[in-house]
């Protein structure tokens, strides 16, 4: 490979391995923590500002709004793992193609995705029967939302060429810059201009245009060998089939699993807005939970498809078990903290004390459950680093879908509990974890990859 002239790029291939995961995992989780602040800060300031009606209509389309990006996010995937299996192979040709293949379909899908979202929103919110006193909020919301989903499409793929690359610190810097953008916006038209929610959703919508600016100007402006260049800004079909085939698996599994969880959301709805908003209200540590794990799953599987690529075996099987122990101590202590002080931790986005009861109700409900689940994430994103992505869209799906859905469906039926609609996710993350985790013990002996 060409000497990088930026050293901001990672090769996994070389060095300590622990220190390697955790500096790529680190900027990774901080910026997905600023990037879920949209989200945060409109719930927050809409909560305490606007009530518990408009909190319950953000609540009611954040799994719609997964449904999308979702499908776009598992192709992200696919095409993140090929640029690192062609980093870590050091061929720049393929490595160029692969890049701007990727660029290229983002741009096409992004359009596509934006035009689904707006069309299909109304019917989706009468699917999942979003209560009529929340439905007029909630459809605003999400057709602003979905306005600007372009750019958070767009952005998402710029980010992860760097991060293929090794390098998570720059969309780190860019995220927190367009973060606070999205809160002191969200400030601004809510409270002082009064736009209601229509104004924290625009305010979302701004500050994902702006966080395309700096990461462009990087692709652009390098001197290295991923320098983005119109006159290469195609699709290598034989490429693009690649990024197919290793991302179109989880992005249909994604996507379906978001579109799941919507009806999720119509089971939640039977108890009410005060329900749907301590849900709401769970749904934002939810997402802290999941994207810690996605950051250190996304790690290995950047350090596992590096490695791969150069055929490092021995570093591969290093990697997975340090993966494994800091995904244990993390993601346990973070559990241990939602047991002691799920009440103060749901009262920091409503002041309305039955809101507060069930998402205190839903955080320590699931709280444990994480640990099981960080495995079928961690293992999922491992096996694609090696290219299999079929058999863990299966058991994800089967799982996270298939099971939580008959479960819900069936039991409902039964009995009215809560307690039952609660413990639809954790139990599935159980059941999931065991078949994945026997999956890659076979995939491990029969590749000589961890168990020989």
């Amino acid at each position: 490979m060409e000497k990088n002239n930026n050293a901001s790029l990672n090769d996994m291939t070389k060095s300590s391995v622990l220190p390697q995961i955790l500096f790529f995992a680190i900027p990774l989780f901080i910026g997905n923590l600023f990037q879920q602040l949209y989200n945060t800060a409109d719930c927050f300031v809409v909560g305490h500002f606007l009530g518990k009606n408009a909190l319950a209509a953000i609540g009611s389309t954040s799994h719609l709004i997964m449904t999308v990006t979702s499908f776009f996010n598992g192709f992200s995937t696919g095409a993140q793992i090929v640029i690192s299996q062609t980093f870590g192979s050091k061929n720049i040709r393929l490595l160029r193609k692969s890049i701007h293949t990727a660029l290229a379909s983002s741009a096409i899908i992004s359009i596509m995705m934006t035009a689904l979202g707006l069309f299909t929103s109304p019917l989706m919110l009468r699917l999942i029967q979003v209560p009529e006193e929340v439905f007029e909020l909630a459809d605003s919301y999400l057709k602003i939302y979905f306005s600007g989903l372009v750019f958070l499409i767009f952005y998402n793929m710029c980010a992860g060429i760097l991060r293929a690359l090794g390098d998570s610190r720059r969309p780190l810097y860019f995220l927190i810059f367009s973060s606070l953008v999205n809160i002191i916006l969200d400030l601004i038209f809510v409270i002082i201009f009064d736009f209601g929610i229509k104004g924290a959703a625009w305010a979302t919508v701004i500050s994902e245009a702006i966080s395309i600016i700096p990461v462009l100007y990087v692709l652009c402006f390098t001197n290295d060998v991923y320098r983005l260049s119109l006159k290469e800004l195609k699709i290598d079909w034989p490429l693009f089939t690649k990024m197919l085939k290793i991302g179109l698996p989880g992005a249909v599994s994604s996507s379906i699993t978001s579109f799941s969880n919507t009806f999720m959301q119509k089971y939640v709805n039977v108890f009410g807005a005060s329900c749907i908003a301590g849900w709401a209200v769970f749904g934002r540590f939810d997402q802290f939970r999941i994207m810690l794990m996605t950051s250190i799953s996304f790690a290995a599987t950047t350090y596992v498809a590096q490695n791969y690529g150069a055929g490092n075996s021995m570093r591969i099987k290093t990697g997975i078990k340090i993966s494994v122990l800091v995904s244990i101590i993390i993601v346990g202590f973070l559990a241990v903290i939602d047991l002691c002080f799920a009440d103060f931790l749901s009262s920091l986005f409503i002041s309305d004390i039955e809101s507060i009861h069930y998402g205190s109700l839903f955080i320590r409900y699931t709280a444990l459950f994480y640990i099981p689940c960080s495995f079928c994430m961690l293992f999922s994103q491992i096996l694609r680093g090696f290219g299999e992505s079929l058999a863990p869209t299966i058991i994800t799906f089967s799982g996270f879908v298939i099971l939580r859905q008959t479960i819900l469906f069936v039991g409902t039926k039964i009995t009215s509990s809560f307690w039952l609609v609660a413990t639809a996710y954790p139990v599935v993350w159980v059941f999931t974890a065991a078949v994945m985790l026997l999956y890659f013990r076979n995939y491990s002996v029969k590749h000589k990859l961890l168990f020989q």
